[in-house]
């Protein structure tokens, strides 16, 4: 039992509904496929030869983009030497290493050499970069005239200060869910309140969690052209399943709880009472100088 779990979902975005339902139609419409498919077919009808990843981890975006075809030869940079580690093994283990390079690289600090690459891709990790003007100068200059950075991740408020209206909301939302699908999932008891966690305990959680999520767009839009944006949301859904996402996600009145609150998001964002705390954005470096 309690290995079943430790595998359940525990975020809103691992929902299997909201992936489906929810997400993937609002990145890529009818089509209702995930990110990176949407991106390959959009973006990439023929690979480039050699795109980056940056802050890779396991390497799971590594592997997907080559099956895609969006790039022949893919470099992947993390600080962590473990999470390299393991994705120089499952690179091997499926028999792309011929394509894939892996370096341990911090990317507040590094600095690239100019125009080698035809693409750049982050997922979920520019969110833990401190140095974003740094940041954005280096990849922009990586990077050949042309070619595009794309960004998946979050992109709302710095080490999660929510707003009053986002914890209020989300409470509201908590509360319509019965008390038998709150236990959470990583520890005990009930999860019955949204709050935001204070700067001390983010600091003793992860000091890089969400650290300038704020101004990634800024930062962004300093250095490239954003050429396309696709909001998905988790403004609420975000707050309101951590720690018991999993209770909701196989059982049907859990499914029907989760429509009915990625419903109330999406409208709520719709009528600009809230925004969109995660995005997928599409830049291209142009020649005009940084």
């Amino acid at each position: 039992m309690e290995a079943q779990q430790q595998a359940l979902p525990s975020s809103w975005a691992e929902c299997p509904i909201i992936l489906s339902e929810y997400i993937a139609p609002l990145i890529s419409g009818p089509a209702r496929q995930g990110w990176l498919e949407t991106i390959a077919m959009e973006y990439f009808s023929q690979p480039v030869d050699q795109a980056l990843s940056l802050g890779c981890g396991s390497g799971g975006l590594e592997r997907h983009a080559l099956k895609l075809n969006i790039a022949r030869n893919i470099g992947g940079l993390d600080i962590s030497a473990e999470a390299i580690e393991i994705a120089s093994t499952l690179a091997k283990d499926s028999r792309q290493d011929e394509h894939i390079r892996y370096a341990v690289a911090n990317l507040n600090e590094l600095e690239f050499k100019p125009d080698v690459y035809d693409a750049a891709f982050a997922s979920q990790s520019v969110h833990h970069i401190e140095s974003l003007d740094h940041y954005m100068l280096q990849v922009r200059k990586a990077l050949k005239p042309g070619a595009l950075f794309v960004i998946n991740d979050f992109v709302g408020p710095n080490q999660f200060q929510w707003t009053d209206t986002q914890v209020e909301l989300a409470q509201q939302l908590l509360d319509t869910i019965p008390e038998k699908l709150k236990s959470s999932i990583r520890g005990e008891g009930l999860k019955v309140t949204i709050h935001s966690p204070s700067i001390e305990e983010m600091n003793a959680y992860d000091p890089t969690e969400a650290i300038c999520s704020e101004q990634i767009v800024e930062h962004l839009e300093k250095q490239f052209a954003l050429i396309d944006r696709r909001d998905f949301g988790g403004t609420l859904l975000h707050l309101v399943l951590d720690d018991i996402a999993g209770n909701l996600s196989f059982c049907e009145e859990g499914i029907e709880i989760i429509r009915s609150l990625y419903r109330e998001e999406a409208r709520l964002i719709k009528e600009n009472v809230i925004g969109s705390d995660f995005t997928l954005l599409v830049a291209r470096k142009e020649t005009f100088a940084a």
